[in-house]
């Protein structure tokens, strides 16, 4: 099977784009393979390219980092339906004062600077807990369960023996998050062991830009959709092409 497909949450994301695209291969045994209940994944390979953004008025080049990973799961409860936004899959939860109203960002001194995972930006017009908001920016508390890929970016700088990460989430003026929703992997009616591979295209506008040639790694984790957390795997160290 072959998925390729765009986030159609990214409105949730703050406009951050990606691409997921999702190659899966089944072992056709007479007895299935034996995996663990919780998922595994080991790292494949990490590529760089670039290609055209014609969505836009203006054609944008974009850069592309392309991440795979192959999986085992035990039951292969792997992936999102088209549209699966509700709990325990929603975005955020509300936090409401003690009058049970909507807390807006700077409101007060207490509330914490803004980032991704603590507010949530409302669309022009709606209604959120029975309060009419317009292009408002609320205290959420972030669901980690909304994304099932999670990929973290770490750098070295020149003249740093270490390297750090580069938290989108809270740097300006980015605030977007790189993590993602890949879709179901098993038919709806038919559990079943899975293995295969991921390959999680990962589009942005200035990669180059932030990591220019540094030396740099990615980590990444996978949920399914029990809320189990596969184990932790880094990329090989690699540098991006410097910009012509």
């Amino acid at each position: 099977m072959q998925y390729k497909i765009i986030n159609k949450a990214c409105y949730l994301i703050f406009y951050s784009t990606f691409i997921l695209s999702v190659s899966l291969l089944i072992t056709a045994c007479p007895t299935p393979p034996e995996f663990e209940m919780v998922p595994s994944i080991e790292y494949e390979s990490v590529e760089f390219s670039q290609r055209i953004d014609t969505s836009r008025s203006q054609p944008l080049i974009q850069d592309i980092i392309s991440l795979t990973i192959s999986f085992e799961d035990g039951d292969g409860d792997l992936g999102f339906r088209r549209n699966e936004f509700n709990p325990p899959y929603n975005f955020y939860n509300l936090i409401l004062d003690e009058e049970r109203e909507l807390i807006f960002y700077d409101s007060s001194p207490d509330l914490p600077p803004y980032n991704f995972y603590n507010y949530f930006i409302t669309p022009d017009s709606a209604y959120i807990n029975n309060t009419l908001v317009k292009n408002d920016t609320i205290l959420i508390d972030f669901n980690e369960r909304y994304f099932n890929i999670f990929v973290s970016f770490f750098y070295q700088r020149p003249g740093n023996d270490n390297f750090e990460q580069f938290e989108w989430e809270v740097e300006h003026p980015y605030y977007s998050s790189y993590h993602g929703r890949f879709p179901l992997l098993n038919t709806e009616d038919y559990d079943r062991p899975l293995n295969g591979t991921l390959t999680y295209e990962i589009a942005g506008n200035g990669f180059r830009a932030i990591f220019r040639d540094y030396p740099m790694y990615l980590e990444v984790y996978i949920l399914d959709r029990a809320g189990n957390k596969s184990n932790m795997v880094r990329t090989e160290t690699f540098r991006l092409p410097r910009s012509e």
